[in-house]
Order: C-alpha cells, then structure tokens, then sequence
C-alpha cells in the first residue's frame, strides 16, 4: 500500500509540474531581450549626449572607470541592495585607485588584457584595418596592431581631454570641465585665460582662437588635468570636489572610455593636437548631433556592440562575444520606439517584448495580465516632469510666435520675463488633481531643484515653498502682468511635449484648461513632436514653455543646483538671456559655487536650502508633482539590475526564463 501511494503521488507532481508549464506562456525570442519604449535619441557620441534616450545606448556599449553596485528587480525578486555610496564603487576598467588626503589627486589603475570592440590590424599591404574583433580567428589576432583596440591609460586621457575640448554646448562636460580646471565650460577658462577683451573681439566663437591661443589653453589647463604617469592615469584637481568619484563612474556619457586610434583615425575625432582642437569644438553648434563624428558609429568595451541604429524606430544590439567580463547572457536586446502606448500594451501583451514603458494612468490596464510582473514605489533619482520658463525665445525661426508683431496672436518672445506671468502659471496647476488622476495616488508634490532623496539638503518645512493650486490668485497675477497689457490683448502659446510620453501631455492640457479659463482671449495649444525635434526646439530657445525631466548624472544635490540654476547650466543655458542675466547670474551662479567648496555637509545643507528659497521667490519653474518608480516586465524576465542612478536597462545580466 505505502508503495502504491508514493506512485500515486508521484504521478500526481509530474501532472502538477507539466501542467503549470502547459499553463505558462511560450518565451518569445529567449536569446533577446525587447524593451519598448519612446523617445528618440539624439546621437551615440558620449560627449555629445545629454538626453536620457541617448544615454540608454551607450551606457550598453562604452564603460567607465569604476560601477556603481546594484540590486536585481526582476520576475521572482525585489532586491534593492544597490549604493550610491562613493565608498562602495567597483572596479570596472580600472582595478583600483586612490584619492590624495588633500582630494586633488585622484590616482587610477587601468585594467590590463581589455579589448575594444573593433580592433586595428595590419594588412599584407602594410596598412591598417579596423574590424570586429570577434571576428578574428586566435591566429588572426596575432596581427592586431599593438595598441589599436586594446584599452591602454593613454585611451583614457584621450577620453578626457576630447570630452573637454569637445564641450557642445548645452551639454554634459561641464561636469568634466568643473572639477577638472575650475570653469563650467570652455568658454568661461578662456575667457579667463585670454581676458575679457580677447574674448570679446572673437565673440565667444572659439573657432577664431589662433593656434597658439589654442596651444596654451591645452597645455596650460586641459593636459595637466589628466595625466599618463608610471602608467597610471591620474587626475589633478585645482581644488576639492565632493564628488568628482561618482562623476567618472559608469551611468552618465560623459565618462565613458574610448579608443584613441579609433577615435582619431577611423572616425576622425581631435587628432590629439594641442593647438588644433577648435575644429572640434561645440559641433553643430551643439543643436546639430549629426556633426559630431561618433554620432552614429561607437566602439567601447562594453558587453554589447550596437548593430544597428534605426532613428526613431529601434536600437539593436549584439553580444560582445570577447568581451573581458565573459559574454552576456542573450545574444541580442533591442530597444524598439513605439510612441502610441496602445501599440505598445498589444506587443507587450502578446509577448513580443520583455519590458514596456508604461504612462502611470495606463498601469490599470497591465495590472492582472497573466505573464506580468510589475514591482512599485522602487526609489528615484530624478526631477520629472518640470515646467521650464523660457525669456526671451529666439524670433528668428521661430513658428511657436505668430507672425508679426504681438497683437494678441502668438506672444510677446519675453512673455515669461515679467515675474507675475511665472507665478499665474505656478498657481494655474492643479497638483493635488495631477496626483490622484494622472499618477494615480502614487506620487507627490515637492519644490525645487534639490530632490527630497536627498533629505538633509531638502528645505523645511516643504509647505513654505510648495506652490497652491489658486485660480482666483492666478487670474489677478495675470491681470497685472505688463501692465494689464496681455490681459487686454490676449495670447497663443503653444506647448509642445515629446510624443508618447503621456504623462507630459496631460500636464500640459492641465495648463492649457486652466489659462484658457481665466480669459477667453488666452489661448494654448499642446501638440506632440518626436523626441529629437523637441530636443532641437530646446536647445535652439524656441519653446516659450517647455516641460521635460532631469535624471541625476551623479548622486549629489549639485547635479541639481547646477543644472537647474546656475547660469551655464543645462536648462538655464536654454531659458533665454533674460532669465540668465536677471536672476540665475545674480542670485544664483555664487551659490551654487559655494556649495561645492566645502566639504562640510551642515554647510552645503543651509546653501541648498537658499538655493531652493530662491527658485520659489523668483518662481524659476514650475515643480510638477513627483511619481514613484516602477517596472513593468514579462514573467519570464530575470537578471534585470536595479540602481536608481541608471539611465535606462543595463542588458548584461539579463536573461529569460521561468525559474
């Protein structure tokens, strides 16, 4: 009898096992993991990109100095043990490093036997080649040019130092720049090494530097920055800065490490010259990606090599068979750009892709599908969405104006100067609404630009700098701006957000309902554009009001303060030269200095709190309220990291299956 039992219990598991994998749904692609999403990105040059899109590509194929820890969030487990502590950073292309007990010299140790992904070797006829280095039998290795895809120190001064020189504007390598020389941006040390003068007669155009000029601006601040000493590579600060560390780390562009031979002779990049560097300088004009000479070529040492780049349409990326870390889990992952969210819920639902972004009202729409994971409230890093002010916008162009003079059509390009414009606008917002309809209860409100992550330099009591929701208050700050002038004429702004990125839009009909209500010759209209457009409309100053989002670059209240209100700034460098030269150069570029000149964390907390005083007195943006993070998924997806400071999904330990 015991016999019979156990062969009847046995048989009774096999028929439990086989039926609940009867009941699961096939895996879709097991070598490739799909993320759809939106967004366009704008270029694959890393010192070029400050857009979020952008970033999701090369932070797959180029790497860094050192990684930040991370946790897994994926179909079977919620691990959230990820830092962003500096003291817990990994080795990822150097091995070790050291920091000078003074903070000045930050001292790197670079990873030996580290290929890139194409490599250079020598041809029958003496020439060089540059090929895909999995491509290459061990025999055929044995004719890889030494140093021509092999990750040497000199590659990561050269890194650098293009990165600086490089400095589009309007893009990251202030973060370089700042803590490397002292200056936000070339233009500003050389200013400051050439004279005021000097710098006035070219007009800022840097292109007009003679060599000579060009030859002492290297050589007396670029090259002594970064160094190739006894074969390490060591950084020379002018002076302390807190985190200098997490800015070289793996998550932002910036940072990323290149092939010099690559770079210079396959792709054409800075020949490497200290007195030839203008011809690279700000390409395009920084609006212009397509200039940049990686714009749509990379070559790192990353897991993943990009395969193709269909703009707009789809990113496709192929395993790094060699790759010093050991091959990824999955062959392929794309990243498809779908706008409309309802034909992304129907690839998702069908299992065509493993990750979907999902707008926070839809999420009702996923909850309860069978195959679906989705994890909530994971913690952010971000200031997303927020309401820019742009005064004066650039005329010349321009098709968010009207035609002519202001006449009640279009509006006047310094609309958003007049303070009592910026603070109706402020209180035109229904926060508490946009909280319970729009994310659904799962956000919150907050003031500006330090994020409540960072506690101890967030002020309060909130309530003092939290903008009201008040129409009634609204309308009189309209009825006063210039001096009853736009109340007698009336106004057409138009409102432009990135298509497919819901949430943005509705924040923007919230405006349009509301101003539109306070006066019938007040007229808003809210139109979707691609991603990259938008990000072209920005950078040009065109967009009167604009509403987009900051991921930190590195986990520290300055990768706010500075972006937000320092005058070279990433949005104030686009919000138009009144709102530079009458409020972020007055009353804001000195605090933001200062809190990175001392270490004293009590000290930085009472400038921060000033810095976010003064965003509200002077009404700067508008500080939509705050979602929490979460991820939606297939069951069947696992290895998905987590660390908030991420740009987007880090592919490499990825991989499918029902465990």
């Amino acid at each position: 009898m015991r016999v019979m039992w156990r062969q009847i219990g046995l048989f009774l598991a096999v028929v439990a096992l086989f039926g609940a994998v009867a009941w699961a749904q096939e895996i879709k692609n097991p070598d490739t993991v799909i993320w759809i999403t939106h967004g366009s990105a704008e270029t694959c040059d890393p010192h070029f990109s400050y857009d979020t899109a952008s970033g999701e590509i090369i932070f797959n194929v180029y790497e860094a100095l050192v990684r930040w820890p991370y946790g897994t969030v994926d179909a079977n487990e919620r691990d959230l043990s990820y830092s962003l502590d500096p003291a817990k950073l990994q080795p990822m292309l150097a091995t070790e490093w050291e920091v000078s007990d003074d903070g000045l010299t930050y001292t790197f140790t670079i990873r030996e036997g580290v290929r890139f992904q194409y490599v250079g070797v020598r041809k029958a006829d003496g020439t060089i080649e540059w090929v895909d280095y999995d491509s290459l039998s061990p025999e055929e290795e044995k004719n890889i040019v030494p140093g021509y895809g092999e990750l040497t120190p000199e590659d990561v001064e050269y890194s650098f130092e293009r990165g600086m020189l490089q400095d589009r504007r309007g893009g990251p390598i202030w973060m370089l720049l700042e803590p490397l020389t002292g200056y936000s941006s070339l233009r500003s040390l050389v200013k400051a090494a050439l004279g005021e003068d000097r710098y006035e007669e070219i007009g800022g155009d840097l292109h007009k530097l003679t060599p000579e000029e060009q030859k002492l601006i290297y050589e007396k601040y670029i090259d002594p920055a970064v160094e190739v000493e006894d074969g390490k590579v060591v950084f020379h600060l002018p002076k302390p800065y807190p985190p200098f560390i997490t800015i070289v780390a793996h998550s932002g562009s910036w940072s990323s490490i290149l092939d010099k031979e690559w770079c210079i002779e396959y792709a054409g990049c800075w020949d490497g010259k200290p007195d030839t560097w203008e011809k690279w300088w700000n390409p395009g004009g920084g609006e212009v990606a397509e200039e940049s000479e990686l714009f749509n070529i990379m070559n790192g040492t990353g897991p993943f090599k990009l395969a193709k780049w269909d703009i707009g349409v789809e990113i496709v990326f192929e395993r790094f068979e060699k790759y010093w870390g050991g091959p990824a889990k999955i062959k392929y992952a794309i990243i498809k750009k779908t706008p409309e969210w309802s034909d992304r819920f129907l690839a998702f639902q069908a299992g065509d892709a493993d990750i979907v972004t999902v707008p926070l009202q839809n999420l009702p729409q996923v909850e309860g599908l069978p195959g679906v994971v989705i994890h909530r409230r994971l913690p952010t890093l971000s200031m997303n969405p927020v309401g820019f002010f742009v005064a004066p916008v650039v005329v010349e162009g321009n098709d968010l104006l009207g035609k002519g003079p202001w006449d009640g059509l279009g509006i006047p390009p310094d609309f958003f100067a007049d303070i009592n414009v910026r603070k109706a606008f402020c209180m035109a917002f229904d926060y508490e609404g946009f909280i319970e309809q729009v994310l659904l209860g799962e956000g919150y409100k907050t003031h500006g630009p330090i994020p409540k992550a960072f506690d101890w330099a967030y002020y309060q009591p909130e309530e003092e700098l939290l903008w009201q929701y008040d129409l009634e208050k609204a309308t009189e700050l309209m009825k006063k701006a210039r001096n009853g002038e736009i109340w007698e004429k009336g106004f057409n702004l138009t409102i432009l957000y990135n298509e497919g990125n819901e949430t943005r839009r509705v924040a923007a009909e919230i405006f349009e309902a509301n101003i539109e209500s306070m006066n019938p010759k007040f007229q808003v209209e809210v139109r979707a554009v691609p991603w990259r457009t938008y990000l072209s409309y920005l950078v040009a100053g065109k967009m009167p009001f604009y509403i987009i989002g900051w991921l930190a670059d590195y986990p520290d209240p300055h990768n706010f303060a500075h972006p937000f209100t320092h005058p070279e700034g990433t949005f104030p460098a686009h919000q138009g030269e009144y709102m530079i030269s009458e409020i972020f150069e007055p009353y804001f570029r000195e605090l933001v200095e200062a809190g990175m000149a001392t270490t004293d964390l009590a000290e930085r907390a009472k400038i921060y709190y000033e810095i976010s005083k003064r965003a509200h007195e002077y009404a700067i943006d508008v500080w939509l309220p705050q979602a929490y993070g979460f991820r939606v998924i297939r069951d069947w997806l696992q290895g998905f990291p987590f660390n908030p400071i991420f740009p987007g999904p880090y592919f490499y330990p990825m991989y499918k299956a029902y465990e």
